[in-house]
């Protein structure tokens, strides 16, 4: 007895539908470094290329070296990346070169020429400083996230882990030394606007604040911060509140001498968020609403975005 035409050709449809793979989409790659600042002396950093799921394929990136450091300033292993089938990362090494000329801090940029096997945005960069160590040392801190605006429905908003929410304890800002040697931050003081103009800081650094390079510093306005933070130095303001407002505020950190360090004018993203703005990527990218660096989380303090470490 013979089957229908059209009952053969159902199922012929089907075992095609079947044998289609979903892997045959391109991994979408990740480039990072495992350090933002390297010393000219014996200075070396990682610089890896990701992706979430493991491929049958190799994915070769050739990367893309530019910025204000030249060959004579630094080596790296291979100008190639290869991520190998069955793992998720590869990884090349750059060092620096020693010299005795006083050049000030350069930079070295590294982009994805080209990828075979994958696919990323063109606009992905990483930048590595160079810090020149024939001229005094400067310290390099950022800003990497800010949280001025905590959610306040129920405990979504409650950053600082210590299980209620309090829209002034819950506010953090986290800062990063991207310098290439650890700093104290002694006597360091956070102004918001109207304290700046009183000379009144929001909060002053304690004695032995000190912060590893490549480490992280989180201030919480208050309450009782509970958690690991991915090891960071956590405190809490010493005038009880960061009082950072939601609109056309600036947040101004000084050394113990006044000196401005950075500042972050809150007004550019006021749009009452209910969570934090993050850099995106971690140390140099601008400054995005969490959730769209990591979906679904609305803050990470004394992680990345992703909630890894920032030490390796």
């Amino acid at each position: 007895m013979c089957k229908s035409k059209s009952f053969l050709s159902f199922f012929f449809l089907l075992s095609i539908l079947f044998s289609c793979k979903t892997d045959d989409v391109m991994p979408y790659v990740t480039l990072s470094s495992n350090k933002a600042s390297i010393s000219e002396d014996a200075g070396e950093t990682l610089i890896t290329a990701s992706i979430t799921q493991p491929t049958d394929t190799d994915i070769i990136l050739t990367l893309n070296l530019a910025g204000t450091a030249t060959e004579a300033d630094y080596t790296i292993t291979k100008t190639e990346i290869v991520i190998l089938a069955g793992s998720v990362s590869g990884s090349v090494v750059l060092n620096t070169v020693q010299d005795t000329s006083q050049e000030g801090n350069e930079t070295v940029e590294i982009g994805i020429k080209s990828i075979i096997g994958g696919i990323s945005t063109e606009t992905q960069l990483v930048s590595i400083t160079i810090e020149d160590d024939d001229v005094p040392f400067v310290v390099n801190i950022i800003m990497n996230e800010i949280l001025y605006d905590p959610s306040n429905n129920a405990l979504d908003g409650d950053a600082n882990g210590d299980g209620s929410y309090a829209q002034n304890a819950d506010e953090f800002i986290e800062f990063i030394n991207l310098s290439s040697r650890s700093v104290n931050l002694s006597g360091y003081k956070i102004f918001d606007s109207s304290n700046l103009l009183t000379g009144v800081p929001n909060h002053v650094m304690p004695d032995n604040t000190i912060i590893p390079a490549g480490g992280c510093l989180v201030v919480f306005g208050g309450g009782t911060p509970t958690g690991l933070f991915g090891g960071a130095v956590v405190q809490t303001s010493t005038s009880g509140d960061l009082n950072m407002n939601n609109a056309g505020d600036i947040i101004t950190l000084t050394d113990a001498s006044g000196a401005v360090i950075v500042s972050y004018d809150v007004t550019p993203l006021s749009d009452n968020p209910n969570e934090s703005y993050t850099r995106s990527p971690d140390f140099t990218g601008d400054f995005i609403q969490h959730h769209y660096a990591n979906e679904g989380i609305f803050f990470s303090p004394g992680t990345k975005a992703d909630g890894t470490r920032f030490l390796p």
